[in-house]
């Protein structure tokens, strides 16, 4: 199969991926506020109907439906927080039979016990009501989810505005951080990008971010324009991909840990453990590359002699080989990553606290590196339709809407866009220039030293090289 075509297979692969995903959303989500009742007849059908008049969550009557008849609250059903239950079973002393559970009536104010359980066999499809009492199991059933599934419209016109400006306002925080980490990382593998340098080439593929498959495709963009400063361009271009696993990873780190602090949340529990396996995995992974004789005993020498482009591979082990030689160095970019996340976090917070999501402070600080490596994913643009099925998941048992959990990955998306879309003004202003006459000598005498086993020679850039600052570099 030639090259061209595996590309527009791949290329379609990740937009049906992204046209699943946002399809789901859109046929789970609702833009006017609903609640459930049970229809009358024999079947317990579970029917979704529109809820009139700003309804709120205590209130004793709802106008619903288009005939706007009135129901009681007690007359209400929401979903429930597993999707299985087991009651004994009559036929066989000692044995179980599981049901799949449709629905549950709550006691009272959210969130409460459940009185009433609305089952279905699993082979039959026959249902019935039963009461919580006859499950065998030693956790009560909690009424979590809301009564009123509040639509779309009605959140963005009770949104609190200074939240989301807030959110807006504290993004650019994190442009700085990451640029700051990338000059380190180039520093270290001796190529001579000034820091003003770095920064208008970070916000090109940050801009780059805002078409391109995830919330990594800006790191094509930032890869080649860096590889135009030095002659040693396979180590440009790792010091993106270097950049990038360090961000992952202690994302990964600082998820796992706050989930680990929530132990007792299920949610929780599965990041704590994902996130520990990654994090082992990567470390494994270290020592193993680190460590001669493991290198070779377990055969990565081996697999590195028979890849392709043995030029470039070499080139990549050594630029791996420095950063081994410089641990400090990575130790540093390692913790430089850890605001440029807690102001993606808070962002997102102040994001859900503007749309009013029932969920803890803590609780962000799980879900939130959760979507953002999803995001990261190379299947859709901006993570379409993935980060919003993953945020509905981790969201759904807490008392979130899906119109709610929606409106949070939208609006953590919109925020990024809205910077990266921002940060187009480096593009527009014509910035890609090759480096002035001044510049060229400064790094021609790099290049010297470069020559004498110090620090590499940078080969000339091109007209559509990267914005660059006015001054040297340093």
């Amino acid at each position: 199969m030639s090259a061209p075509k595996k590309r527009r297979i791949g290329s379609i692969l990740r937009w049906l991926i992204a046209i699943v995903g946002i399809t789901y959303v859109l046929w789970n989500i609702r833009f006017h506020d609903r609640v459930r009742v049970i229809t009358p007849g024999p079947d317990f059908q579970v029917s979704e109907v529109r809820v009139w008049n700003d309804a709120g969550e205590k209130d004793a009557t709802f106008v619903i439906d288009a005939d706007q008849r009135t129901v009681l609250r007690s007359d209400l059903w929401t979903l429930p927080d597993r999707k299985t239950v087991e009651t004994a079973d009559p036929q066989q002393s000692g044995k179980t039979r599981k049901w799949k559970l449709i629905a549950v009536r709550p006691a009272g104010d959210l969130p409460s016990p459940a009185v009433e359980l609305l089952v279905e066999d699993g082979d039959s499809k026959q249902r019935q009501i039963i009461p919580p009492a006859a499950v065998v199991t030693r956790d009560p059933i909690r009424v979590t989810y809301p009564l009123v599934e509040v639509g779309v419209s009605r959140m963005v016109r009770e949104a609190d505005w200074s939240f989301l400006a807030v959110a807006i306002l504290l993004m650019p925080l994190s442009y700085l951080l990451t640029s700051y980490r990338w000059h380190v990382l180039l520093k270290s593998q001796q190529i001579r990008i000034g820091m003003a340098r770095t920064f208008v080439i970070n916000m090109v593929g940050a801009f780059y971010n805002s078409f391109m498959p995830g919330s990594t495709g800006g790191d094509l963009a930032k890869a080649y324009y860096a590889s135009k400063y030095s002659e040693h361009r396979t180590r440009a271009i790792l010091t993106v991909v270097v950049d990038r696993i360090i961000g992952l990873l202690a994302l990964f780190v600082l998820g796992g840990v706050l989930a680990a602090f929530q132990w007792h949340v299920p949610e929780c529990r599965k990041v704590a453990i994902a996130a520990g396996i990654v994090v082992t995995a990567t470390a494994a992974g270290l020592l193993v590359f680190y460590t001669p004789a493991l290198r070779r005993g377990t055969g990565l020498d081996w697999l590195l002699g028979k890849l392709p482009m043995q030029k470039q591979v070499g080139q990549a082990v050594h630029a791996m080989e420095l950063y081994g030689k410089q641990p400090r160095v990575i130790i540093w970019a390692f913790l430089c990553s850890f605001p440029v996340h807690v102001t993606t976090i808070l962002s997102a917070t102040m994001s859900g606290q503007a749309f009013h999501l029932p969920l803890s402070p803590l609780y962000y600080w799980v879900i939130v590196p959760v979507i953002a490596l999803v995001g990261a994913i190379p299947i859709s643009p901006q993570g379409a339709g993935v980060m919003e099925f993953f945020a509905v998941q981790l969201t759904i048992h807490r008392g979130v809407t899906v119109a709610q959990a929606v409106a949070l990955v939208m609006s953590i998306r919109l925020v990024t866009i809205f910077w990266n879309v921002l940060a187009g003004i480096f593009v527009l202003k014509g910035g890609y220039h090759a480096p002035t006459e001044a510049e060229q000598h400064e790094l021609e005498d790099d290049g010297k030293e470069a020559d004498t086993g110090s620090v590499p020679r940078p080969a000339p850039a091109t007209n559509d090289v990267v914005a660059a600052d006015k001054g040297k570099p340093t």
